[in-house]
């Protein structure tokens, strides 16, 4: 009895911290909720994967943080960003669940240097940076031409 106690308290605290993957933003959401709407061009995309600030539950959890330097051309909401100026933007998709766990399925889709973007963005208080609404707080307007 005190084993099935053990397994389903287990169980219970595992499942408590699950998270579903979230419904697209409409139009009127993603522009309700962003502090800041920017568009521009993007100069660079870096990536590294590290551990989840996302996902919580036991196992092991890694997301793929991408740092996108936007070069601004328009503002549309929220001060504190001109045009012309580079802003520092931070998205993230996972990269590694383990166990398996439904959730948050980040940022999609992530743009490419030289692609020209419109983003719905809050800003981190913690760091410099902007981070898109979850999940489509980036809209590609332009994919940049692919080089031989």
């Amino acid at each position: 009895m005190k084993q099935l106690i053990g397994i389903v308290t287990i169980f219970a605290l595992g499942i408590g911290g699950l998270q579903a993957a979230k419904v697209p933003m409409s139009p009127k959401e993603l522009e309700k909720e962003s502090s800041h709407i920017v568009s521009g061009k993007v100069i660079s995309v870096t990536a590294k994967v590290q551990k989840s600030k996302i996902e919580r539950s036991l196992g092991l959890h890694r997301d793929k943080v991408y740092t996108i330097k936007l070069k601004v051309a328009s503002v549309s909401k929220g001060t504190g960003v001109k045009v012309g100026q580079g802003i520092l933007i931070e998205a993230w998709q996972p990269s590694t669940r383990i166990p398996p766990v439904p959730g948050l399925q980040g940022h999609e889709p992530v743009p490419e240097k030289g692609d020209t973007v419109e983003m719905y963005l809050l800003k981190n208080k913690k760091s410099k940076a902007y981070e898109p609404l979850l999940p489509n707080g980036i809209e590609i307007t332009k994919k940049a031409k692919k080089t031989k």
